[in-house]
């Protein structure tokens, strides 16, 4: 019998010591941040609800939106060119979560029963894909924006490289060598090279050297120019094509990395479960 009480012991020590998963921060979900509103910190609704495990309700009618039963306040709201839905940290507050910054200021882990998620302030890039007439801006590895371009055409190619966003950015930049055109939403890359707006965005280079993002839709030249920080490294490769299709990625969902680890935690807990039913059994044979 003695040896029984203390192989149940250490088993049930076993199944205390696997990983208390909810009480240590996973790896994370990349926040998203704008450059008209710098210290504040967003995340999708959607994602961060699963990893919370709260409830979201939509109310038909009205549109509006509850959050673990706290109706959020649309204007705080923002949204992604792909409709996804941001919060900002301090609305997942206000809907019973604990906020805890780091010193440095540049993550917070956001907390609720016994759940952590760590959200940092990514770094920003972005890419340009000249071969596909494709724009990506990444804020750490979500791909926040992923939209059809129209760059420099044959003789006025857009230039490669690894360049800087600025250090002119304006709502409404004017074009000293064509005319004094209108460049809404204009974002320098490099001298006279600029990210911008433009009514008609064929997926073909068609631009004087500019890149050209749709003002169209979700209007993601606007949406880019309010997204992105001066400094922000912009890389464009690729050669120059000569009107290219190709397969575009799609935004794959954050994977949750703590995931594994619950599943290893159970599978302790139902091993151990089995070992002491199996010795308890044999301990009444003999």
């Amino acid at each position: 019998m003695y040896w029984r009480t203390r192989l149940g012991v250490m088993l049930m020590a076993l199944t205390i010591s696997a990983p208390r998963l909810e009480a240590i921060p996973s790896e994370g979900l990349d926040g998203v941040s704008f450059a008209d509103n710098p210290h504040m910190l967003f995340v999708p609704v959607e994602e961060i609800a699963f990893a919370l495990h709260w409830e979201i309700q939509l109310d038909q009618e009205s549109g509006q939106i509850s959050l673990n039963g706290h109706l959020l306040d649309a204007a705080h709201l923002r949204k992604l060119t792909n409709g996804a839905l941001l919060v900002p940290l301090d609305e997942l507050q206000r809907a019973g979560a604990t906020i805890t910054w780091s010193d440095d200021g540049m993550q917070a882990v956001v907390g609720s029963n016994h759940t952590k998620i760590a959200i940092p302030f990514a770094n920003k890039r972005v890419e340009v894909d000249l071969a596909n007439q494709r724009l990506r801006a990444y804020q750490g590895a979500r791909v926040v924006l992923d939209s059809t371009i129209s760059t420099g055409r044959e003789g006025k190619k857009t230039p490669a490289g690894e360049f800087r966003a600025g250090p002119v950015k304006s709502r409404m930049h004017r074009s000293r060598l064509y005319h004094n055109a209108p460049m809404p939403w204009s974002v320098q890359v490099h001298e006279n090279i600029f990210i911008h707006g433009f009514r008609k965005v064929p997926r073909r280079p068609s631009s004087h050297g500019c890149i050209r993002l749709p003002l169209t839709g979700a209007n993601p030249a606007k949406w880019f120019y309010n997204w992105i920080d001066l400094g922000t490294p912009i890389s464009i490769k690729g050669h120059w094509p000569a009107a290219s299709g190709g397969g575009v990625e799609e935004s794959v969902r954050p994977a949750h990395p703590f995931l594994p680890k619950v599943v290893i935690a159970i599978v302790i807990t139902i091993v151990c479960f089995v070992i002491i039913l199996f010795v308890s059994r044999r301990g009444r044979k003999l």
